[in-house]
């Protein structure tokens, strides 16, 4: 007999399995995230790296640019007048005047910093430092407009740059105390931050002391612009950006020990590895547990379930024995049966928004009728009654400009009044046998309804009531409050319908689809808009007889206001 495993043996089969896949997908994703995290934080500590290097270069060029506006004052341009032709307190006044302003621009930047004048032609030199106001004449031995490192072996000293005035008898010196550049590193608290001047090749220790090694490693292959180096020392890995300032032969450096974004990754996954195998662990002595009665619901369950995703919303979890699983069977035939419910309250919804939109649309404007007004226009005109002319091009005008505004969802029962006033004015100048009559309140004209509500109304009026008819026909339009709707009618008095014909049309606009293309969308699409925006209990109803005329009535329940307005968006 062939030997088969049972569903304990093939569970833990799979556990283990599903162990080994778990270990093994964990292991690349962990190298997956360090490679992508080191691809991450080089691009991060670049991006710091450059700005703190464009924060150097922002000072250096304050400092320069202050010196050199300096340069341009009246004072320091007729110091060697002064001393030319000035008596002795003049040139101490003069001096002092200078002082005081080199002094002014020292303390306008955030750097400490000291500008030297030196009058080459009087052997004068003149500072905010009265080391070198009150010394001998000793001028700059360095090249111009360069930024030159004066370091003692201390690690202290100074940036200085010298510059030669418009004034060809002055040099102008400015001298950057190192504490100013100590001093900005030390704000810098993401990594272990350097200094290296390229033209001196010395490094400025900004605090933490690097390793010496670490400092022979890197000095060799700091080149170019900027760069990235990877260093091994003593055990342990840096990373290490730099950059070139544009002022100077200054680099910006950055070291940053690998184990300080490695070592929590580690521990994170040592926890979740730990969690992984006590999960597994339990869910392999739960299976122990299991019994084989739990088989068939699971797979009753599945199936319906499956169904169910593919789309079968009457799927149904059916004939499930233990008591367990027929709870949850019941929870799911609920679930399902909610579901399946909702969807097709929500697909017929869309369906109504979406028809009664497109036929609110699509019944914008008669094209027809659009050509009579055009033609009656065109015929009065040509026997000169302007006055009839002038009184459709207007009527039309207004009935086009409402029409257009597409835009609003919306408008006063008082606005469709005028809209439908200038539509039965059009129809009575073309057909005198056509009157009309309008008895609204002030209070129910303010009421706010669907656009394009009574034209189809007055329009079913004239074309399938009045028109048949050979007698003159006459349209009636009120509107009153009772105590809790809002009630309009518009009455004709033409040929009306028989009982047969007046059933079919009122089944016809309470169907939620249409069944007969022939009775027309308007009325249905009246109905429908009525519904979607005040509720169910408002809506229109129509009543006929034959040669009794056919009156139509819309009902707005006042207490589905609140619901018109969120389904009107207002």
């Amino acid at each position: 007999m062939k030997y088969r495993l049972s569903i304990f043996q093939w569970l833990s089969l799979v556990l283990m399995l599903m162990l080994l896949i778990i270990v093994g997908a964990f292991w690349i994703i962990y190298r997956l995230n360090v490679k992508d995290i080191q691809s991450e934080l080089r691009k991060n500590k670049m991006y710091e790296v450059e700005f703190m290097t464009s924060q150097l270069s922002t000072q250096f060029e304050q400092v320069l640019t202050n010196t050199i506006i300096l340069s341009q004052d009246q004072s320091v341009r007729g110091y060697p007048y002064i001393l030319k032709f000035g008596d002795q307190y003049a040139k101490y006044e003069m001096k002092l005047t200078i002082i005081d302003k080199l002094a002014l621009n020292a303390a306008s930047t955030t750097w400490k910093n000291t500008v030297i004048l030196y009058y080459e032609d009087e052997k004068e030199t003149v500072s905010s430092d009265s080391s070198f106001s009150f010394s001998s004449f000793m001028p700059p031995q360095q090249g111009l407009n360069r930024w030159i490192l004066h370091m003692d072996k201390d690690g202290k000293g100074y940036y200085s740059n010298v510059m030669r005035s418009h004034i060809s008898s002055l040099l102008i010196e400015v001298r950057i105390s190192l504490e100013n550049l100590v001093k900005m590193m030390g704000q810098y608290v993401s990594g272990t931050p350097i200094l290296y001047d390229a033209s001196q090749k010395v490094f400025i220790q900004t605090g933490a002391e690097f390793p010496e090694e670490l400092l022979q490693y890197m000095l060799p292959r700091i080149n170019g612009e900027s760069g990235t180096i990877s260093v091994n020392e003593k055990h342990a890995e840096y990373l290490i950006n730099y950059m070139k300032s544009d002022m100077l032969d200054l680099y910006f450096i950055d070291a940053y020990p690998k184990r300080q974004y490695i070592e929590p990754i580690n521990r994170n996954n040592r926890l979740f590895l730990f969690a992984v195998l006590v999960v597994l662990v339990g869910i392999m002595f739960y299976t122990l547990l299991l019994r084989r009665q739990v088989q068939k619901p699971v797979i009753t369950l599945r199936k319906a379930i499956d169904r169910f995703d593919r789309g079968d919303f009457s799927s149904r979890a059916v004939d499930l024995q233990v008591n367990e699983f027929r709870v949850l069977g019941n929870s799911f035939n609920r679930m399902a049966e909610n579901t399946q419910k909702l969807i097709e309250q929500v697909l017929l919804g869309e369906i109504e928004v979406k028809e009664a939109k497109l036929k609110q649309y699509q019944a914008q404007i008669n094209p027809h009728f659009l050509y009579n007004c055009l033609n009656f226009i065109q015929s009065k005109a040509s026997i000169e009654d302007y006055q009839a002319v002038t009184a459709m091009t207007l009527h039309l005008g207004s009935y086009c400009r409402y029409i257009n505004k597409i835009e609003q969802l919306d408008s006063t029962l008082q606005d469709e009044l005028d809209f439908v006033e200038h539509y039965l004015h059009m129809v009575h100048l073309r057909k005198k046998e056509i009157i009309f009559e309008i008895d609204v309140t002030a209070e129910a004209g303010r009421y706010r309804l669907p656009r394009m509500i009574l034209q189809p109304l007055v329009e079913n009026c004239i074309k399938h009531g009045i028109e048949p008819s050979l007698r003159p026909g006459v349209i009636s339009i009120t509107a009153k409050e009772e105590d809790s709707y809002l009630l309009i009618t518009v009455k004709d008095n033409g040929t009306g319908m028989n009982e047969d014909k007046l059933g079919a049309i009122r089944r016809h606009i309470d169907e939620n689809m249409i069944s007969n293309e022939q009775l027309g969308t308007g009325l249905r699409n009246v109905n429908q808009r009525l519904r979607l925006y005040f509720g169910k209990h408002s809506g229109l109803s129509l009543d006929s007889a034959p040669s009794q005329g056919t009156c139509y009535r819309i009902r707005i329940e006042k207490e589905e206001e609140a619901y018109s307005a969120n389904t009107a968006g207002r």
